[in-house]
């Protein structure tokens, strides 16, 4: 099985029922606002139904008592009559259209609101364990099953039943003998049904499952298009495509065949219910049932299994709708994890002095696998603090347990004495700039991604961080200055304006501590020096915590921490520790 089909294992078992109650329960939740467009179409669906219903009637009275008679004055009368409800029928059809796909689009705005703000404020560590591709495939191809159901599924469902019952009713009255024998077929359509339903439900879910596998290594090549060409990856990355796509090819032939032994059963019984019509015909009354009466049943008979294959087609959308929706469920309950729920203390602005405490931290991203062990350190206010270490010693892990990405599963951390359990996250890391190592550049210009589109930001504050970043020399000599487009992902910005990009991003919101993840790994030494030199003037006025691969970045820290094994081992100034000859010694020498 590819590494790209990442989906659950659903149920197959007799709680699948409980399964469609459940989904059926959240989906009409989020119709509710809309209740009276719905009763407001289905009366329109009413009166069509009934204008649809009459025209077999009136051809009945039309042959048995008006052309028996040779009544050409009604029998115009019952034309027009007819022609009327033709009419009549196709003003309501596109009216109960324009209603449904109205409601339809209204309501799958704000599914995909929901879906799109749950993805985004889900905690970091659910977001890092999902592939890109599946979740950009549950904002898009799951939430537009979900529109199908809305617009197409539900309300035709209630069509359907609506016109399946006034046939059984028209057919009773004109002859119940007849209609009981036509109704013989009945129970077969019901087994058929059933033995339809259990197969029709996996092979929807294989499908989305495929979809979401496809989507996630599109999106997965396309962003790393460099290394695929940089070492000519094409041969192998060619078939594992492939490989994708023969199990999206098989999903959907598995689908198509569930349908295409459906349609074709449905057909038969269709000749079946014609045949008992015919036969019932002469054998009833020997030959004395009225030419009209048999005329109108043909043709209830026929409109008897129009919605009936109706509902085969709008079944399938319902299956595939209600695997999408098992898909988003977690998306759509308030019962799905996301930041900001649960209650805090401080929910407002807060002014940090920047003093900074991880009291006995103990973290694994993995059970017992600890990152961290008993991890403790303090920063005082204004404070430039640089940490290193061999990778893997824990120096990322500092930064995301400081910005609640994690949570430690021992110990707290504070800042200014308040544990940062009791504070909102947003709040936090709006009092906290964090420069990462990896720089994602947004669409849009270069101030667009200084300011990150807040419109709250003046030109001058953009401008203002620039130059403490030191960005600003790049940017005079663009083409629009501050106005250029940066290009997908920065592409027209090197590694290391990118960089300083982030810098000024990370100050541009004023922040009282400000934090650095090895943002000087990948810049040349130019870059490095004008960081270092950003570093000391933004260091005059709030604390810094930065994290370094190279340690030439750091030497001017006021302390350097050296983490090894999840824990300081050493402590001190660039010239204190180089002196020690211990860790840091041996660290700075190698570089």
């Amino acid at each position: 099985m590819s590494m790209y089909f990442r989906g659950k294992d659903y149920d197959t078992t007799d709680s699948a029922r409980r399964i469609d109650e459940r989904m059926l329960r959240l989906l009409w939740l989020y119709a509710r606002p809309f209740k009276g467009l719905f009763a407001a179409a289905l009366l329109v669906m009413l009166l069509g139904t009934a204008a649809d219903l009459v025209r077999p009637y009136l051809l009945k009275i039309a042959i048995d008592e008006q052309v028996a008679v040779k009544d050409a004055a009604g029998l115009m009368r019952t034309a027009g009559i007819y022609v009327a409800t033709i009419v009549s029928g196709a003003v309501l059809a596109y009216g109960q259209a324009y209603l449904l796909q109205y409601i339809g689009q209204r309501i799958i705005f704000d599914v995909r609101q929901k879906v799109f703000t749950r993805l985004t404020g889900q905690p970091y560590r659910e977001a890092a364990e999902q592939p890109v591709g599946r979740m950009v495939t549950r904002v898009t191809n799951d939430i537009e099953a979900l529109r199908d159901l809305y617009t197409d599924v539900l309300v035709a469902f209630a069509g359907d039943s609506i016109i399946l019952t006034g046939i059984v009713i028209a057919m009773l009255v004109m002859d119940w003998q007849m209609a009981l024998i036509s109704f013989a077929v009945v129970p077969l359509m019901v087994v058929m049904a059933a033995t339809y339903q259990k197969y029709a439900r996996q092979a929807y879910r294989l499908v989305r499952e495929r979809t979401a596998a496809i989507n996630t290594f599109i999106q997965e090549t396309l962003n790393g298009i460099l290394a695929v060409k940089g070492f000519a990856r094409f041969n192998r990355t060619e078939q594992e495509y492939a490989a994708l796509n023969r199990d999206y090819l098989g999903a959907g032939l598995k689908e198509m065949r569930t349908f295409a032994i459906f349609r074709p059963l449905v057909e038969v019984i269709y000749t079946i219910a014609i045949i008992l019509v015919l036969w019932s015909s002469g054998w009833q009354k020997a030959g004395s049932i009225d030419v009209g009466v048999v005329i109108a049943f043909l043709r209830y008979v026929e409109k008897f299994f129009w919605p009936i294959k109706d509902l085969a087609e709008k079944y399938n959308l319902l299956q595939s709708a209600i695997a999408a929706a098992e898909r988003v469920y977690d998306l759509l309950t308030d019962a799905a994890p996301a930041e900001g729920q649960d209650q805090y203390k401080y929910t407002r602005d807060l002014a940090f002095t920047g003093r900074i405490a991880f009291e006995n931290v103990w973290f694994a991203y993995q059970e017992q696998e600890w990152v961290l062990r008993g991890l403790s350190f303090e920063i005082m206010p204004g404070e430039f603090v640089g940490i290193a270490g061999l990778s893997g010693s824990g120096k990322t892990t500092v930064l995301r347990l400081l910005l609640r990405f994690y949570e430690p599963q021992r110990g707290r951390i504070t800042i200014d004495g308040i544990d940062i359990k009791d504070i909102h996250p947003r709040l936090l890391r709006k009092k906290i700039g964090a420069v990462f190592q990896d720089v994602h550049v947004f669409k849009g210009t270069v101030a667009d991604n200084i300011s990150l589109y807040d419109p709250a930001m003046t030109t001058e504050q953009i401008v203002w961080a620039a130059k403490m970043a030191n960005l600003d020399r790049f940017v005079r000599e663009l083409p629009h200055h501050y106005n250029t487009e940066v290009g997908y992902q920065g592409a027209l910005l090197s590694a290391g304006q990118r960089q300083l990009l982030s810098l000024a991003r990370a100050l541009a919101v004023q922040p009282d501590i400000l934090v650095l993840d090895e943002a000087t790994s990948s810049v040349d030494s130019q870059t490095e020096a004008m960081i270092q030199n950003a570093l000391e003037k933004i260091g005059q006025k709030r604390s810094m915590l930065v994290i370094a691969h190279r340690l030439s970045t750091i030497e001017r820290a006021d302390k350097i921490l050296i983490l090894h094994k999840g824990r300081v081992v050493e402590e001190g100034t660039h010239e204190t520790l180089m002196a020690r000859r211990g860790f840091y010694y041996r660290l700075y020498c190698s570089q």
